[in-house]
């Protein structure tokens, strides 16, 4: 499993309602990761079920329904 922030309580919650509203972004994340972190872009790839992109995140839902934040561009 990746070395991540597991988020908040609230923001899970927040997470799952806009998951359930936009397209699945898995790809995306890991496309962008495959250059600069190739090693990540593959955990993703493997541990993580879906992501979405959230107020300038990335976050991925893993197996158990935890959403962890992958990157950020601030």
């Amino acid at each position: 499993m990746i070395p991540s922030n597991l988020t908040e309580h609230s923001l899970q919650k927040t997470l799952d309602a806009a998951a359930a509203k936009t397209i699945d972004r898995k790809q995306e994340i890991v496309a962008l990761l495959s250059d600069e972190q190739p090693r990540k872009s593959r955990e993703v790839e493997q541990s993580y079920r879906q992501c979405i992109w959230w107020e300038g995140c990335y976050y991925c839902q893993d197996e158990q329904q935890n959403w962890h934040q992958v990157k950020c561009f601030l």
